[in-house]
């Protein structure tokens, strides 16, 4: 079943073009119904620090809020507008706390998420908050596209991130329409020796059995290194067979864990060279 509905998610005008122009060419593809996105935050002051602000700091920051919405609006018409994509554009203001809520409340009625990694020059916390719950919270697949780069046409080599976990299962049949699409597709076990979820004989072989059910042919790539550098692992054989998308699980390991030690997931959200469709 292709995607029917694409969320694109404008966090700024700076990723914006490059968010949208993957995002086009996904909806295209499928020809799916893409709606655009910006949710810009609201900051409240309360009586205790009222004195703190002016009238014209307020006024200042309502009227950056409303030109960023603008040039977004005007960035999305355009470059949907010299295309065919049947189009949606939603703009609006909640409070700053609950930016990352609306985000997914509203992913939650697509097919699936295209958002833009955080670019590591800007320690925004806000934006790698919001990504993050995209993955935890949405329960949609989010496709990522990398901060530098063109990445129009993707998914025609495709490698999927495999360990027989949950969470690389969801992603596997979340990306079912770009398999389906693609001219090579590439199952790729890291370490396969360290996991108990595979009994066959060649790890990721029943997963390649399930894929040609759907008339997917996929290759089988195992590769070992040594703990925690399977992230590097992964990009490094992503480059190794020319891919142009990866399709890998989100934070399999506990939230926790995560966040102290980092975690493929999190590595690859930071290094990634391609774009990168995770699901939780």
């Amino acid at each position: 079943m292709a995607y029917q509905t694409i969320l694109a998610f404008l966090s700024e005008e700076k990723s914006a073009e490059r968010v949208l122009a993957a995002a086009i060419s996904l909806a295209n593809k499928s020809d799916a119904h893409l709606i655009g996105l910006h949710v810009a935050p609201v900051y409240h002051v309360y009586a205790t620090v009222a004195v703190d602000f002016s009238a014209e700091i307020l006024d200042a920051q309502s009227n950056a809020l409303e030109i960023e919405a603008h040039g977004l609006k005007k960035i999305f018409e355009k470059m949907t507008g010299e295309n065919t994509v049947k189009r949606e554009w939603r703009s609006i203001q909640v409070n700053s706390a609950l930016v990352s809520e609306a985000v997914v409340n509203h992913a939650r009625s697509a097919d699936v998420v295209v958002a833009a990694q955080r670019d590591p020059d800007q320690d925004d916390i806000d934006v790698t908050r919001v990504l993050e719950q995209l993955l935890i919270d949405s329960g949609r697949p989010v496709l990522m596209v990398p901060y530098a780069g063109n990445h129009v046409d993707f998914g025609k080599n495709i490698t999927l991130a495999w360990n027989a976990s949950r969470e690389s299962a969801r992603a596997c049949a979340a990306a079912l329409p770009l398999l389906k699409m693609a001219e090579k597709v590439t199952v790729l076990w890291v370490n396969p020796q360290s996991e108990d979820g595979d009994t066959m004989d060649v790890p990721g072989s029943e997963i390649a059995k399930y894929l040609s059910r759907h008339g997917i042919s996929a290759e089988i790539d195992n590769s070992r290194t040594r703990l925690p550098e399977v992230g590097d692992e992964i990009l490094s054989r992503v480059s190794d067979n020319g891919s142009d998308l990866l399709v890998m699980g989100a934070y399999g390991h506990s939230r926790l864990r995560e966040l102290v030690f980092g975690g493929a997931s999190r590595h690859i959200l930071k290094n990634m060279t391609v774009p990168v469709l995770m699901s939780n």
